[in-house]
């Protein structure tokens, strides 16, 4: 009897490996497909962020910091929606509340960039750097 469940825990714990190491293979396939697209998306947009930074003044940079900031804060709260959306869909209670932890501490310092990026007083110099706050720069 000890052996058939020795077999039994061996095999379960061969398939979830299995299963685990298929995960990582598709994740890593799809970071080989999509990432050399993403950065040239993104290199397009800093293309166009560090001209329109340049030649704005003073209340137009801090439009632009408020701007940014705010798509930020869009994009926490879609996260954290699906996250929490995620959560009341599993079976698991452990798994929920895990992913219920996860979107609050995407959600918690939103408070904060969004009092920095109102506070924010641009001088206006052409040699001003872009002001940055929390995940990146404006």
């Amino acid at each position: 009897m000890l052996e058939i469940a020795v077999v039994v825990l061996f095999l379960l714990a061969f398939f979830a490996a299995l299963i685990v190491l298929l995960i990582l293979l598709v994740i890593k396939a799809a970071r080989s497909l999509f990432q050399p697209a993403i950065n040239e998306v993104v290199g397009a947009i800093n293309e166009v962020r560090e001209p329109n930074w340049r030649n704005a003044d003073a209340a137009e940079r801090e439009k632009i910091v408020r701007t940014a900031c705010g798509w930020r804060v869009i994009g926490r709260m879609l996260g954290a929606g699906a996250l929490v959306t995620g959560a009341f869909i599993m079976a698991s209670h452990t798994l929920a509340i895990m992913w219920c932890v996860a979107a609050w501490r995407v959600v918690k310092p939103i408070r904060e960039e969004m009092r920095d990026a109102c506070a924010y007083r641009s001088t206006g110099a052409p040699d001003e750097p872009r002001y940055s706050s929390g995940g990146g720069t404006f």
